[in-house]
């Protein structure tokens, strides 16, 4: 109770020194009932909404900070009125579905306000009906019951966000067109045993793997351990995607990609944002490189040992830098439109090996030949993609694991604000 009490003390003293150079202070803390405050669920959170505060208020700065209180920001250089802030906040509290397992709070050099300045009641128990206060005093709960409750809301908002923001992920590469050879809404492309519908069913048949793989990453202390398992797992994924499509392979380099990356987030929240997603990825996957030595099992393999080409294993075993590349490139346009998905596209066909092109090309010659052709697009000249897409599907080319990297890409970009 003592190293609480001096928390808050330490916490009071923070702020009020920041007061004496800043007109106000934002405070930012999970709301954990009980003791055990320092939850992994209390870091999430704390990301969640430092990320909604940022959005809004681009211009804040952010210190985050440890206690035996669990974790909490504090806002500097926010220049908004004390009690517009603090409506907004309310409103975020009252309407976010994890909203009532946080607290704002707004600290300026005389008073910090609460929600009694604004009319509004106590905040509710997360049981009962009573204020919470008057719960803590009568310890009316068990904690534990309480702390299970944020655990779960959490977890579950979490598979939310991941299933919404990865099948968006996939639909936005899937709507993208003219594109190389690849399946669009419009045009089966190169492929002459898939379909628009075949393709987007697809997904909704892996998503609810990939979301396992992040619970894999979140529960498995041991990052090797949790990739042994998600690698069956993929298997898993592959099987129900194969009996699916009546045995058409749609998405398998995907599920392996964003298999790593899922798994990755997953051990990320478990670390408490302690680690890098990208040290996680290399380190889960450290030993794969091995498997290039020996027979050729797969064509990846094949296109290594034959003319050193960068494969899959190569991406994650190096930290997934072509997906951040092509994050890179994307982020610098404004809007996630055709032309930002188109550009960021060509550039990963540009600067990426594709080992599901080079089996289409049958050879190294002809597969150079088209990243060439592709490779010469400098703007979005719609007329000129049309005109090279159409040289693609005469000569049977596609470029999947280039699709495989820019739906990775957009899930970065998608998810940052939300989880990563």
């Amino acid at each position: 109770m003592e190293a609480v009490l001096n928390s808050r003390e330490k916490k009071a003293k923070q702020i009020q020194s920041l007061l004496k150079v800043e007109q106000v202070v934002v405070s930012l803390k999970a709301n954990i009932p009980g003791n055990e405050k320092d939850i992994n669920e209390a870091y999430i959170l704390l990301h969640i909404f430092s990320g909604i505060l940022l959005n809004k208020y681009p211009e804040a700065k952010l210190n985050v900070f440890n206690s035996p209180e669990g974790p909490y920001c504090l806002f500097t250089s926010i220049g908004e009125d004390p009690h517009r802030l603090k409506k907004v906040f309310i409103e975020i509290e009252e309407t976010h579905p994890l909203g009532r397992f946080i607290d704002f709070d707004v600290h300026c050099s005389d008073n910090s306000l609460s929600r009694s300045d604004f009319g509004l009641t106590n905040r509710k128990c997360l049981i009962c009906e009573k204020e919470a206060w008057v719960c803590i005093k009568e310890r009316t709960h068990n904690p534990a019951d309480l702390t299970m409750i944020v655990k779960d809301n959490v977890h579950y908002y979490v598979k939310q966000v991941l299933e919404e923001v990865l099948v968006k992920s996939f639909l936005l590469e899937l709507d993208l067109e003219p594109k190389f050879g690849l399946v669009t809404k419009s045009s089966n492309g190169s492929h002459q045993d898939m379909n628009y519908d075949i393709m987007k069913s697809s997904v909704f048949t892996i998503v609810p793997y990939l979301i396992d793989m992040y619970e894999v990453g979140y529960s498995v202390a041991d990052v090797s351990i949790a990739f042994e398992k998600v690698r069956s797992m993929g298997k898993q994924a592959e099987k129900a995607m194969l009996k699916n499509t009546n045995g058409i392979n749609t998405y398998k380099g995907a599920i392996f990609l964003l298999g790593v990356i899922l798994t990755s987030l997953g051990a990320l929240h478990q670390s408490k944002f302690s680690q890098d997603l990208t040290n996680i990825i290399q380190k889960m996957t450290s030993k794969i490189l091995n498997e290039l030595e020996g027979q050729a099992k797969t064509f990846g393999i094949k296109a290594y040992q034959e003319h050193k080409f960068y494969t899959a294993r190569h991406e994650v075993y190096y930290g997934i830098p072509s997906v951040l590349e092509a994050l890179s490139f994307l982020n610098r346009y404004q809007n996630r439109d055709q032309e930002a998905l188109m550009m960021t596209l060509i550039t990963i066909i540009s600067l990426k090996n594709d080992t599901v092109a080079l089996k289409r090309a049958g050879s190294i010659t002809k597969y150079e030949s088209i990243v060439d052709l592709i490779s010469s697009i400098k703007t979005f000249d719609i007329d000129q993609i049309s005109q090279v897409t159409n040289i693609c599907v005469k000569e049977n080319m596609s470029f999947g694991g280039s699709a495989d990297i820019l739906i990775a890409a957009i899930f970065l970009d998608l998810i940052v604000d939300h989880l990563a």
